[in-house]
């Protein structure tokens, strides 16, 4: 099914005597989002994982520690993951669940509006973070890894203009900034782009930053 979800939490639902909380707030934005949601404190099996599209994680399901050291958050890279009923002050617990390639994290008190477009974003295979953060996260990757114009990516995955592209991603620059930089148009850029992503098996620049990182940690 092209939109299951799984919510994994030990919140009890009466559908009889439902009660109105941020926990079932929330579960009615994703079914109304055109997910078909199953709901259990278990962790799915691997056999069952592979008809799921997205896993809906209670943040009140264990505590935080715990809770992102479980299987479906560390051994699943394919399977989205989202952390919802999540405090808006816990931002250590965003920013690890970033770095640990969850998709996104929603605050228990999020507007409506905010909720929706962000399950959108995540449905479309894309993050859902606050700017501070992903700000935060991209300083640090290349904190660690400094830009030096004698790392060059290896001539086997990655053609000259496409090597040249990936490095002005890495200092942050947009599409835009990338045409005018190496003088062709935006197209011909996001074109270079999807031949990227699609060499590195990269989804977004997210992980085509991590994937640079990895090539020249040492």
């Amino acid at each position: 099914m092209p939109n299951s979800a799984y919510v994994l939490t030990r919140n009890k639902i009466n559908n009889d005597n439902r009660t109105h909380s941020s926990f079932t707030h929330f579960l009615d934005l994703v079914d109304a989002c055109g997910f078909t949601i199953k709901i259990g404190a278990l962790l799915p099996t691997s056999r069952n994982l592979r008809s799921i599209k997205i896993c809906f994680i209670d943040a009140e399901y264990c505590k935080s520690d715990v809770l992102l050291g479980l299987p479906i958050v560390r051994e699943y890279p394919a399977l989205i993951k989202v952390i919802f009923n999540a405090n808006a002050d816990h931002t250590e617990l965003h920013y690890a669940a970033l770095k640990l390639g969850i998709s996104g994290v929603f605050n228990k008190r999020d507007p409506l509006e905010l909720v929706i477009r962000g399950i959108q974003q995540v449905k479309a295979g894309k993050k859902w973070f606050s700017r501070d953060l992903m700000d935060r996260f991209i300083s640090e990757l290349l904190t660690k890894t400094p830009f030096d114009e004698r790392h060059t990516l290896s001539n086997d995955v990655l053609t000259k203009r496409e090597r040249a592209i990936t490095q002005l991603i890495i200092k942050g620059a947009q599409n835009q900034e990338i045409a005018n930089e190496l003088h062709i148009s935006v197209n011909t850029v996001k074109t270079h782009i999807y031949s990227i992503f699609r060499k590195t098996e990269c989804r977004n620049r997210i992980g085509l930053i991590k994937w640079y990182t990895k090539q020249f940690t040492h």
